[in-house]
């Protein structure tokens, strides 16, 4: 079935909108994150105003990448900030102020993020976790929920401008492994298959790499 070319709904955005994403297979609803730092929540059946739903506030930089749960209701974001943040859309509200309680403008493409930053914290933060270990620089990092089918989604991994994968337990937020293989260059991102224990990654490096787990349970690598 083709796309029709007719755009049903139009929303405007102050800043550069990095990543959008559909909640569940309803189509209803979509989360979008851009460099105001916030995500937010739109509802296509509410199309008269161009206003979102909802607004989530907690990151201090812009948005890299969004991804929803796929139940309608929880996503996760990856930001400039270096964090990766679970949401809850009830927990969202009406309308917030993204300039307010940011750090002091700093550029990821060309510089790293300043220490004094990394542990501040949004004053109005709204996110369920928060998840620290991975690094973003000079790329949009992207992140993922791990499969539901071979996981049950109790994962979150994501590429790291220090060339690896990092993958966090949603519960704890503790780092459950980091895989080391590309070559000192940004991993932007990857992809974990649907029903087999294997991953593959993408690196600035020129490689795709193959990651699959062992008898032993030691994570061995492929690049291609």
């Amino acid at each position: 079935m083709l796309v029709d070319s007719v755009i049903d709904f139009l929303f405007t955005f102050q800043s550069d909108v990095n990543t959008v994403a559909f909640a569940d297979e309803s189509g209803n609803l979509l989360y979008s994150g851009s460099d105001d730092n916030l995500c937010k929540v739109w509802d296509r059946r509410c199309l008269s105003t161009g206003e979102a739903a909802g607004v989530l506030t907690g990151h201090l930089h812009g948005i890299t990448h969004i991804d929803s749960r796929g139940d309608g209701r929880c996503f996760i974001s990856n930001g400039k900030d270096q964090a990766i943040k679970m949401w809850d859309i009830r927990k969202m509200t009406s309308n917030a102020d993204g300039s307010e309680n940011r750090v002091p403008a700093w550029d990821y493409r060309y510089s790293r993020y300043p220490q004094q930053y990394k542990q501040q914290k949004h004053p109005h933060d709204q996110s369920v976790a928060t998840y620290r270990g991975h690094s973003v620089l000079r790329t949009l990092i992207r992140c993922y929920f791990s499969p539901t089918y071979s996981t049950g989604q109790k994962y979150i991994y994501t590429g790291s401008y220090d060339a690896s994968v990092c993958i966090y337990d949603v519960v704890s937020g503790s780092q459950v492994a980091k895989l080391q293989g590309h070559h000192h260059l940004a991993v932007r991102d990857c992809s974990w298959h649907p029903s087999d224990p294997m991953l593959v990654s993408s690196s600035w490096d020129g490689q795709v790499a193959r990651w699959s787990r062992t008898r032993s349970k030691q994570d061995t690598c492929e690049l291609d």
